[in-house]
């Protein structure tokens, strides 16, 4: 099942790749008004033991509240592609 989110400036598509893991794409501005929104898209797939697999590879733009909510989040989720802009080198990309 695939679902699709919208708000000012980003597009959250979940992608359930099965039961237990799913995959969020995130596209567009990960900035104070947006936050709120992927954290509580987040936080329910969470409370109900989902993995996680958050992927920035379509963020344009992130501001001190994005990368402060991917700290936060790191150790529960995975994050694949961090744009080049963000520089987040291997402190916020969880490798298994």
């Amino acid at each position: 099942m695939k679902l699709a989110f919208l708000t000012n400036m980003i597009h959250i598509k979940e992608n359930v790749l099965n039961q237990n893991t799913l995959e969020i794409r995130l596209d567009g501005r990960l900035d104070d008004e947006s936050v709120p929104v992927v954290a509580e898209v987040c936080t329910n797939h969470l409370r109900r033991k989902r993995e996680i697999i958050l992927d920035l590879e379509g963020l344009t733009y992130i501001n001190r509240a994005g990368r402060t909510f991917l700290e936060q989040v790191k150790g529960g989720v995975s994050i694949l592609n961090p744009p080049e802009f963000l520089e987040l080198g291997q402190s916020l990309v969880k490798t298994d």
